[in-house]
């Protein structure tokens, strides 16, 4: 390998570049804290959706229940006795 070779410049550069990078003590804590806030955001999202889809189907299952149902008799007039036995 010569020295005018692309990946070994590329490597001693990169190299060169990764030695003055100087790492966030508190990095970790901020990408941790920011992973839970879009965990908790995606759990309440997914709650309230099923919670909405839930509510719709017993809205509509309500509804054909009542818009299928046998209209109401009217009333008999008729006399209905009760016989009870002694």
């Amino acid at each position: 390998m010569s020295v005018d070779d692309p990946e070994t410049r590329l490597r001693n550069t990169l190299d060169s570049l990764a030695s003055t990078v100087v790492p966030s003590p508190d990095a970790y804590a901020n990408a941790r804290s920011e992973w839970q806030r879009r965990d908790r955001r995606r759990r309440l999202i997914m709650l309230v959706l099923a919670l909405v889809i839930v509510a719709v189907a017993d809205v509509v299952g309500l509804w054909a229940l009542h818009s299928f149902a046998e209209p109401d008799r009217p009333p008999r007039h008729e006399r209905i006795d009760v016989i009870v036995q002694p």
